[in-house]
Parts: C-alpha cells; structure tokens; sequence
C-alpha cells in the first residue's frame, strides 16, 4: 500500500474519533434499547436509531444518504439507508403515527430497498466500498433490510414488501463457500456481518442479523427462518462467552476490543436479547457482566488505551463517512 493511501486511511480514521468525541458523529448515535421496542410485537425496532434521522449530508435523486468512501466517492450504502429508515419508523411511532414526514421517509427507503434488491435477494455492501469479500452481502445488512420491510408490509398491506422480506433470507441464509453469509459450528448457524476467511464473527452484526430472523417470524411463517432463528439463538448462546475478554467486550472473534460505544451496544442488544429469549439465562448473565466492567473507570481506560493501539497497528479498510 502506498503511503499516500495509508495516511488517507489515518486521516480518515481521526476524524471520525474527532467527530465522536465531540458528539457529532452520525455514526455513533445512542446505542441503547429502542424506546417502543415490544417483544413479541412489530413495534419499535430493539435498537434506538432516532439519532439516523437526522442526516445533513448528501442525498441521490431518490433522497438516499450518499456516505463517502476511500478516494472521495460518494455511493448509497444499503446499510445506512436501513438503519435511517428504521429511525424514521421510530420518529413516527413516536408522533402516534401522526407525523407523515417521518412516515413519507420511511417508506421511501422501503421503496428503495426492494430496487435495490439484486436478483439473488441481496443488498451488496462490500464492492460498494471497493472491498474484495468471499460473499458481496452482510448478514447485519440483511437482516436490517427485513426488519424495514416487515414493518412496512404491516402498515401497508402491500404484498411486494414481505416477498421481498423473505427473498432477501436467500443470500442470508446461504453459506459463504456459496456467496452467502451463514456459517455452521458445532453449536450452530452463525450470521456473518463480514464473511471472510479464515472467519471473524463480529458480535453487534450477528445480533442485528438474528433480529431480522425474528422480526419476519412476527410477520409470516416461514418455516427456514424458523429454523435458522432457533439454532442461530443457540449458537449465539453458546459462543457470548467467547465474546468475554475479562474486563471488557470483544467487538469480534479476532481478538479486536470493542470501542467504549460498541461496548454500550452490546449491552443494549443483549437486553433486548433477555426480552425476547427469557429462556436462554446467559444473554442476562453476560449483559450483567459488560454492565459491571463498563463501569469500572479503570476497565474502560484500559479498553480505550488498547482500542487506540489496535486501531493504529491496523486502521480500517475503509472509512464511511
């Protein structure tokens, strides 16, 4: 790599932590449990997104974010567009479903998502980004495009939504030897955010593909995401402790330490977990624990310290901003 294109990679990098230190990062919104999050009902999505809806960047001719990439380049990114949309079905439950902004801007992400929709079901992410990845789609980006989808065909009524919510289970749902985004373990189907090999699971990604799962049960019997639901709970299940590094959170399974903000997400997603899965007590149990070391001043300067120091050693890829 050039050093020209390292330093970009830097530069881009400390921006963005400028950016978040100073709470105006769109990316780095409250990770919490959604405030009209109802477990067993198509209500507010279990993650808060209100802070998306406030997009002040770019749009394309259809009022898409256009996030900027390596070299300056400008692309719709299919999970942003989701995770906006999500906050704008959240604004309106907020308003009683009254504010028709929000509702006119949900729906145009739903309208986007099924054009956007290749002819295998999926959204790609990582060419997007000029990222080379064994499976062009993300099991996060998936699942975050069901949950949309679902909610739109309950409050529309229109067929086209929830077809395209089930068909968008195929690239999800294959293994990544096939272009898909579905591993086997020993104890079960893991969700892929970013399928590479040799395999990384990164936590927070797995979580929001699994939702999806669950939220297109609450809208149709299918009985493949039945199936994929119950065994990716148990793999999950199985794996969080892994997820453990003593004093804080791993953000995947290659050792990287999850940010102070990755760390508060993580707590969320795992309450929402408790909520849905009562039955499975190690989703309290670890949520629990990432509570007590997130409150350990010590822990988080000593999560923070070695976060910069992996961040340095091994900046992103690519940078979305």
């Amino acid at each position: 790599m050039s050093l020209g294109r390292l330093a970009g990679r830097y530069a881009s990098m400390l921006g963005n932590w400028r950016r978040m230190l100073f709470g105006k990062s769109y990316w780095h919104t409250s990770p919490g449990l959604g405030r009209h999050f109802v477990a067993g009902a198509l209500e507010g999505y279990f993650r808060d997104y209100s802070g998306k809806v406030q997009w002040q960047g770019p749009v394309d001719v259809a009022g898409m974010p256009l996030v900027r990439v390596g070299g300056g380049r400008q692309v719709v990114f299919p999970t942003t567009v989701f995770q906006k949309a999500l906050g704008h079905w959240d604004a309106w439950i907020e308003s009683g479903r009254a504010d028709a902004a929000q509702q006119k801007a949900f729906l145009a992400a739903v309208r986007w998502a099924v054009s956007a929709q290749d002819e295998r079901g999926g959204w790609p992410c990582w060419s997007v980004l000029g990222l080379r990845r064994p499976s062009d789609y993300s099991a996060m980006t998936q699942g975050q495009g069901i949950s949309v989808l679902v909610r739109a065909g309950g409050v529309t009524a229109d067929a086209v939504f929830l077809e395209s919510a089930r068909r968008a289970l195929g690239p999800m749902l294959a293994p990544v030897a096939e272009a898909g985004c579905a591993r086997w373990e020993p104890a079960g189907l893991v969700l892929e955010e970013t399928p590479c090999d040799p395999p990384n699971t990164i936590l927070n990604g797995w979580i929001y593909a699994l939702f999806g799962l669950y939220d297109l049960l609450l809208a149709v019997p299918v009985e493949e995401a039945r199936q994929a639901l119950e065994s990716t709970v148990e793999a999950l299940a199985a794996c969080l402790p892994r997820f453990d590094a003593g004093y804080w959170s791993y953000y995947d399974t290659a050792g990287n330490l999850a940010s102070p903000y990755y760390h508060e997400a993580h707590i969320g997603q795992l309450r929402a977990l408790e909520m849905v899965f009562p039955g499975h007590a190690v989703f309290h149990e670890m949520r629990a624990v990432f509570e007590r070391q997130a409150a350990s001043r010590l822990n988080r300067l000593r999560a923070v310290c070695r976060k910069i120091i992996q961040k340095l050693r091994r900046p992103p890829e690519v940078v979305v901003c």
